[in-house]
C-alpha cells in the first residue's frame, strides 16, 4: 500500500467517531469496501456531492453487510447514524414590501404598478445529511435567510419558491420544531434565572409528557455536562443591570435547551458572533463532538451560518456551502473545498487560512485603497467568470427529492408529545413567580408607593365627617382614588408584553408551549402580584377619609378598587400586545388613559354629557368605577345641615346629589357586571394580540 494511500486512511479515522473503528476481525475485502467510498469524499479530484456518494456507497454496498459497517460514516445518507435528511431544489426566496404598502401602491399607480422584489436566494439547490456543516459567504450573501428558509422561520414579507423535503416528504415548521432545534444569534434568555433554572424548566416544557421528574433532571445534568455549563449552574443568566453568566456560556446554555429533547437537526446562525478565538474554538470542539456522538441515539446533524472562522475553526467543519450574492458557489466535503479552487485556478497560498481564502476569491476589493499594483480591482465581468470558473470545477449537482424516503417512518413513529396544557400553565406560572420574587424590589416599591399615597389622600381629605361641607369634598376624593389606582395598575403591567415578546415568540417557534397556556399564566401570575396594591389601598384611604363606617361599604368599596385596578390592567395588557413595542405602548398609554378620565363621570357627569360623547362615555372603566363608589357611599347617607346658608339649600342625604348628578341610571351591580365585561373584553383582544401578531 503506497504512503498517499496510507495518508488518506489516516483522514478517513480522523473522522469516524470513537466507538466505530472498524473491527480488526473484518475480512480484507470487507475493508477496502468499506474505505474507498469515504476515501472519493475527502480527498477525489472533484467534489462530489454528500447525497450522490451515498447513492454509490449503498449500490456497492455487500449484501452481507452488518449494521456496524453501515454506520461507519456519518456524511452517508444512508448510514444509520443519519436519521435526518434535508434536500431542497431550485429554492428561491425574495422579500417583498409590506402588504399595505403594496396596496397603497397599487391604489397609486393602478395598472403601471411593479411590485418591489429583492432576491435573497436565486434559485439554489443542496441537501444536508449527517456532521457538521458551515455555511460560508460574505455578509448579505443570504447565509442567515438560507437556515431560515430550511427551518420555517421567514418573515411573512417573503416569497419562497422551489421544493424542500424532510426525508422525501414536504413539510412545514409545526412537523419540523418536533425534531429540530434553532439557535438564533441574538441569546434570549430570562435573566432572572439561573442556568439550572432554565434548562429545568425547559425540560419540563418540552420533554415528552411520559418523562418522569427523575428523567428530566437526568436529562439536564447530562446537558449541563455535554456543554460544559456545570460550573456556573448556579449562576443567572443576568440582564443589562445586572452581571451573569459570560457570553460564551449564555451560548451553550441555548444550544443545551434546544439539545434537551434531543433533535435530529440543529440550525445555529452565527454561533460564533461576540465571541473571542479561543471561546469560539471551543464551543465548535463542541459542537464537532455533538455531530460526531458515539450513541447514535445522541447524533445530530448541525448547520452553523458562520462568517468568516479561523483556520482551527474551518478544519472542524466536515461539510461546506459557500454563498454568494444569493447563490451557491461551492457545496461538499470541507477537505474538497481547496482542491476545488486550485482545479479552478485559485490555490490557497501557503500559511493562508483556508477560510479567509475561500472568501477573498469570491469577494475582492472593490476599492484599490494602497495603490499597489498587486490589488487589482476586477470588473462585475471577471468576477462572474471566476464564479463560474469555481461552479465548473465541480461535478453537476444530482438533486433526489426522494432522498431519505425510508428513514421518514422511523423518525416520525415515537414523536415525544409535549406536556398537556394545563400542566405547561402550572409549569410557567411557576416560572413567573419565580420571576417575579427575584425582582421582589419592585412589588416592594409599589406597596410603599401606595402606602404614601393612600395616606396623602387620606390626610388631604381627612376625616370629611357629615356636614354640607363633606359634600363638595366627597365625590373629589371617590373619583381620585379611581382615577389612582387605574393608573398605578395600567404602569405596572404596560412593558409586561413588549419586554418579553422576542423571547415568547422564540419559545413558541421552538415548540415549548402553547401561546394560550404562556397568557394564561402570565395574567394570572400578574393579577395575583397586582391584588395587594389596591387591597392596601383600600384599607389606608377608607378610614382616613371617614367613609361610612360600614362593614359592607368598605368591601364593596375594596372589591370596586380592585376591578378598576384590574380594568386598567386589562386596557394596558390590550394596548402593549397590539403594539407590540414598548415605545409605541407608552405612547398610546396616556392618551387612552387620559381619555378614561375625561369621561369619568366627574368632570361630564351623567346628567349633562353631551349624548354625541355618550359612546366615550359608556367605554370608560373610570367612570363605572366612580359612578359604583358614589352609589356605595351616598345610599344611606345622612347629612346634617350645619355649614348650609339657609334650610333651602341644605342637602339632607346622599340620595339627593345620586339624583342631582344622574347616577341612578345604573345601580353597583351593574356597574360591577360591566368592569367585569370590561376586563375579560381587553384580555381576549390582548390574547388575540399575542397569539397572531408575531412579527
Amino acid at each position: 500500500m503506497s504512503d498517499r494511500y496510507s495518508e488518506d486512511i489516516n483522514d478517513v479515522h480522523v473522522s469516524i467517531p470513537d466507538g466505530d473503528e472498524l473491527d480488526a476481525k473484518h475480512h480484507p475485502d470487507d475493508f477496502v469496501d468499506v474505505v474507498l467510498p469515504l476515501r472519493v469524499v475527502y480527498e477525489g479530484p472533484r467534489s462530489t456531492s454528500v447525497y450522490s456518494i451515498g447513492q454509490e456507497k449503498h449500490q456497492r454496498r455487500s449484501t452481507g453487510a452488518g449494521a456496524h459497517e453501515r454506520q461507519l460514516s456519518v456524511l452517508d445518507p444512508h448510514s444509520d447514524r443519519v436519521s435526518t435528511i434535508l434536500v431542497w431544489e431550485h429554492l428561491t426566496v425574495c422579500t417583498r414590501e409590506s402588504r399595505h404598502k403594496e396596496l397603497f401602491g397599487r391604489l397609486k399607480s393602478y395598472k403601471n404598478y411593479v411590485p418591489k422584489r429583492k432576491c435573497l436566494l436565486n434559485n439554489v439547490s443542496g441537501a444536508i445529511a449527517g456532521g457538521l456543516w458551515a455555511v460560508m459567504g460574505p455578509s448579505g450573501s443570504g447565509k442567515s435567510t438560507l437556515l431560515n428558509t430550511l427551518a420555517c422561520r421567514l418573515d411573512v414579507n417573503t416569497i419562497v419558491q422551489g421544493e424542500m423535503r424532510l426525508n422525501g416528504m414536504e413539510y412545514d415548521n409545526a412537523e419540523l420544531k418536533r425534531i429540530a432545534g434553532y439557535v438564533m444569534q441574538d441569546d434570549l434568555l430570562n435573566g432572572s434565572l439561573t442556568v439550572e433554572e432554565t434548562l429545568r424548566y425547559t425540560a419540563e416544557l418540552r420533554l415528552p409528557r411520559t418523562f418522569t421528574d427523575k428523567e428530566r433532571f437526568a436529562r439536564v445534568e447530562e446537558v449541563l455536562g455535554d456543554m460544559g455549563i456545570t460550573h456556573v449552574r448556579n449562576v443567572i443568566v443576568g440582564t443589562p443591570m445586572k452581571k451573569g453568566i459570560s457570553g460564551g456560556e449564555r451560548k451553550r446554555l441555548c444550544v443545551g435547551m434546544q439539545l434537551l429533547n434531543r433533535p435530529q437537526l440543529l440550525f445555529l446562525d452565527e454561533p460564533t458572533s461576540g465571541l473571542d478565538s479561543v471561546t469560539a474554538l471551543d464551543l465548535l470542539k463542541t459542537f464537532h463532538a455533538l455531530a460526531h456522538g458515539k450513541s447514535q441515539e445522541k447524533a445530530v446533524t448541525i448547520v452553523c451560518s458562520i462568517h468568516q472562522p479561523q483556520s482551527k475553526i474551518f478544519n472542524l467543519f466536515d461539510s461546506l456551502i459557500l454563498l454568494k450574492a444569493g447563490i451557491i458557489v461551492y457545496q461538499g466535503p470541507r477537505k474538497q473545498a481547496m482542491e476545488t479552487f486550485r482545479a479552478a485556478g485559485f490555490p490557497c497560498p501557503l500559511y493562508t487560512n483556508p477560510a479567509d481564502h475561500l472568501l477573498d476569491v469570491i469577494t475582492p476589493p472593490k476599492i484599490n485603497l494602497s495603490g499597489e499594483e498587486s490589488e487589482v480591482v476586477l470588473s462585475l465581468e471577471e468576477q462572474a467568470a471566476i464564479d463560474s470558473a469555481i461552479i465548473a470545477a465541480q461535478e453537476p449537482i444530482e438533486i433526489d427529492l426522494n432522498l431519505g424516503a425510508n428513514k421518514r417512518l422511523a423518525q416520525m413513529a415515537d414523536l415525544p408529545k409535549n406536556p398537556v396544557w394545563h400542566k405547561q400553565v402550572r409549569i410557567l406560572l411557576r416560572r413567573n413567580f419565580q420571576e417575579q420574587l427575584r425582582q421582589s424590589r419592585i412589588i416592594l416599591t409599589s406597596l410603599i408607593q401606595t402606602v404614601v399615597v393612600a395616606v396623602l389622600i387620606g390626610t388631604a381629605f381627612l376625616q370629611i365627617g357629615t356636614t354640607q361641607t363633606s359634600t363638595v369634598r366627597r365625590q373629589p376624593v371617590l373619583f381620585f382614588c379611581a382615577i389612582n389606582q387605574g393608573v398605578f395598575g395600567a404602569l405596572m403591567v404596560i412593558n409586561s408584553f413588549p419586554v418579553e415578546r422576542a423571547l415568547t415568540l422564540r419559545e413558541r417557534a421552538s415548540g415549548t408551549y402553547l401561546a394560550s397556556a404562556y397568557f394564561t399564566a402570565k395574567i394570572t401570575a400578574d393579577t395575583l402580584s397586582q391584588i395587594p396594591v389596591p387591597i392596601v389601598f383600600s384599607c389606608t384611604v377608607y378610614f382616613l377619609v371617614g367613609l361610612q363606617p360600614v362593614a359592607g361599604k368598605f368591601f364593596i368599596f375594596m372589591s370596586l378598587i380592585i376591578l378598576c385596578s384590574l380594568a386598567s390592567t386589562s386596557l394596558a395588557l390590550m394596548i402593549s400586545a397590539l403594539c407590540k413595542t414598548a415605545d409605541m405602548s407608552v405612547t398610546v398609554l396616556p392618551m387612552a388613559l387620559e381619555v378614561t378620565r375625561l369621561f369619568g363621570g366627574y368632570f361630564l357627569s351623567p346628567a349633562n354629557l353631551p349624548g354625541y360623547f355618550s359612546w366615550l362615555d359608556a367605554l370608560s372603566y373610570a367612570k363605572y368605577t366612580y359612578v359604583g363608589l358614589s352609589l356605595n357611599e351616598l345610599s344611606g347617607l345622612e347629612l346634617s345641615c350645619k355649614g348650609a346658608t339657609s334650610n333651602a339649600t341644605c342637602i339632607h342625604n346622599g340620595e339627593t346629589t345620586i339624583k342631582s348628578l344622574g347616577f341612578d341610571y345604573i345601580d353597583i351591580g351593574g356597574c360591577v357586571g360591566t368592569l367585569l365585561a370590561f376586563i375579560i373584553f381587553c384580555r381576549c383582544v390582548a390574547y388575540l394580540g399575542v397569539r397572531f401578531l408575531k412579527h
